[in-house]
């Protein structure tokens, strides 16, 4: 079996990178600090991560004997949520939020892992649902832009160029509040 026990943080060369197992994972695996999973050209490959740790897609994992694997995030059963216009797609967002639901963003449409209570809720809203298959990414949270890091971060430490729009929006947010006071 292949064990993978840490986040690799350096860029991999050429050679590294060809030689990487390529890990494709759903959402729900990407959030678990341990798990296995059985690959047709490598078998059995394990993960026991540091508690807390989330694997985005492009993530790499690093190995005994410099074994590495790139995190593939892998399409899964989701739902396209389009609405008529901007404030239709705010009020949608704001509903799941509010259920503390997992969504990838997007400029016209959300994503979410099917749900059929959830899908009535923005149907109901006027939303239109559509199922897909796609690999998922959803915000990962304010606080959670720098997860490699331990403590708390001030807003010069943070890194807007690329953080995801839900984070970009949060740090201007903040910005804005502390030039207010």
């Amino acid at each position: 079996m292949l064990l993978f026990t840490r986040l690799h943080e350096a860029p991999l060369d050429a050679g590294q990178r060809a030689a990487a197992l390529h890990l494709p994972l759903d959402h729900d695996t990407r959030v678990k600090s341990r798990f296995a999973i059985v690959l047709p050209e490598a078998g059995a490959v394990a993960a026991n991560l540091p508690r807390g740790t989330v694997l985005r897609d492009g993530a790499v994992l690093a190995g005994a004997h410099d074994r590495f694997a790139l995190v593939v995030a892998a399409p899964q059963a989701l739902v396209r949520v389009r609405c008529a216009d901007a404030l239709g797609l705010l009020r949608a967002t704001y509903h799941l939020a509010n259920r503390h639901v997992p969504v990838q963003l997007a400029r016209d449409h959300l994503l979410l892992e099917r749900d059929p209570v959830l899908e009535r809720m923005l149907v109901a809203l006027g939303a239109t649902v559509e199922h897909v298959e796609a690999p998922f990414e959803p915000e990962s949270g304010a606080y959670d832009a720098h997860r490699h890091h331990e403590g708390h971060h001030h807003r010069e430490e943070l890194d807007t160029v690329s953080a995801t729009l839900g984070e970009q929006l949060s740090i201007e947010a903040h910005r804005a509040r502390t030039v207010a006071k």
